[in-house]
């Protein structure tokens, strides 16, 4: 398997912009060098959000020279996801909105770096000055200083040459992903140094603090080191100091990590086959000026016909005749996964009432409270591992078809245990 080679001048490490792969400067530019072919709705949400004025250096490029790239990646900019109604698009940055999940303008003193962390190499021009500070200023911070460019070439292409080397380029890769690049190929490590799991343990929150205060020290740190497994990451994270937050009324402790899509696509089927996520998410299409890569990486493959294609390549040996039939394929197994988590969630509901009810009374064991809590916080922690990081029942089969499954039935067995613990 061909690994990534942690590039000379920067010791990269770990988070998310999809993988890109090789493209050659195309003749026709596809507008007029700088304009931007925004929509109404993208405009009405940026003017909303917006808090850091974006800058074009590559991007200019990257729209005159590389059209067809760029209308693969633009396009979707107001598509809205099924599952929650709201735009998820990689694009969105580009045009000032830090819309997160909550449904608004990003609370900036909350989130801080959350964003340019991962997804802007400007990031990691403040890191190599600033250090760990970088990673601590308000969002403010980096409106005040040199503009923000987002998604640039070097965010996943070495020294920032489009169709180079492929090298994660990030903030938070720069600080923290070298061990888990090593273990994967640089088509994964482009994806996974935003799709991983430490956002919300690492590079923000209480640990970060204590990063920066001497109290845990970077430089050993590595969120990998026993494995790429749920129980693995939990464990490094906890003994780097990493504080789970605790409910105050059930006393239930959450392991909020964020989306482990590339530690949850190791040892799946596609994986070992040979496949990175740049076959689904990044595949050749032809344009006006040959063969390019789409950089499309926010879309579904299920609504892009040569990934459909692709896709057919191998299951049209199961009997998989054509691009709608694979798409009801996929469907069966994301309610396999959905009903799966449907099932696990009442279990889980359950458990969680037995907990408060267990929690003032009188004459419970309190070793066996204090395991039904753990087994609780383990169960949530392997689903949200599972189904990518959030509220996806399903959607995310594909990245791995039987783990996804099997965790989500490990996750139901501990929600047993804890319901026989208390009942």
């Amino acid at each position: 398997m061909r690994r990534w080679r942690k590039p000379a001048m920067l010791a990269t490490a770990a988070v998310l912009v999809m993988a890109c792969a090789a493209c050659a400067p195309q003749g026709a530019p596809m507008a007029e060098t700088g304009t931007l072919a925004t929509s109404d709705a993208a405009a009405e949400v940026a003017a909303e959000g917006a808090v850091i004025e974006t800058g074009n250096h590559s991007w200019e490029q990257w729209q005159s020279q590389y059209p067809d790239q760029y209308a693969t990646f633009i396009r979707g900019i107001d598509d809205t996801e099924a599952w929650d109604g709201k735009v998820h698009g990689h694009a969105a940055l580009y045009f000032n909105t830090p819309v997160t999940n909550y449904g608004g303008p990003m609370m900036v003193d909350e989130f801080g770096t959350s964003c340019i962390a991962c997804k802007s190499t400007t990031g990691t021009k403040l890191y190599e000055e600033m250090g760990t500070d970088a990673f601590l200023n308000d969002w403010e911070t980096y409106a005040a200083g040199e503009k923000t460019d987002w998604y640039d070439c070097g965010l996943c292409h070495k020294d920032g040459t489009p169709g180079g080397e492929l090298a994660p380029g990030g903030m938070a890769a720069a600080a923290f992903g070298a061990p888990l690049f090593e273990q994967v190929t640089s088509e994964e490590a482009v994806c996974g140094q935003c799709h991983n799991y430490i956002g919300a343990v690492y590079t923000r929150g209480g640990l970060m603090e204590k990063i920066k205060s001497g109290e845990a020290d970077i430089a050993s740190m590595n969120p990998w080191r026993y494995g790429l497994d749920p129980e693995s990451l939990m464990k490094a994270a906890l003994e780097d100091g990493y504080e789970m937050a605790v409910n105050p009324e059930t006393g239930i402790a959450n392991f909020q990590a964020n989306h482990p899509e590339v530690e949850i696509f190791q040892g799946s089927v596609h994986q070992e086959l040979g496949m990175t996520c740049v076959d689904c998410h990044g595949v050749k299409m032809q344009g006006e000026n040959g063969e390019f890569t789409s950089h499309g990486f926010s879309e579904s493959p299920l609504e892009n016909p040569e990934a459909l294609e692709y896709c057919l390549t191998c299951h049209s040996s199961q009997g998989v005749k054509d691009a709608e039939a694979m798409k009801e394929f996929v469907a069966a197994a994301q309610k396999k996964m959905a009903d799966a988590e449907e099932a696990f969630g009442a279990k889980r509901d359950q458990l969680q009432g037995l907990i408060m009810a267990a929690k003032d009374a009188e004459g419970v064991d309190a070793d066996a409270l204090a395991k039904a809590k753990e087994n609780f916080t383990k169960g949530v922690w392997f689903v949200r591992y599972a189904d990518g990081g959030g509220d996806f029942p399903g959607m995310k089969i594909a990245h791995n078809p039987k783990g996804e499954i099997d965790y989500v039935e490990r996750a139901t067995v501990l929600m047993d245990e804890g319901i026989a613990l208390l009942s």
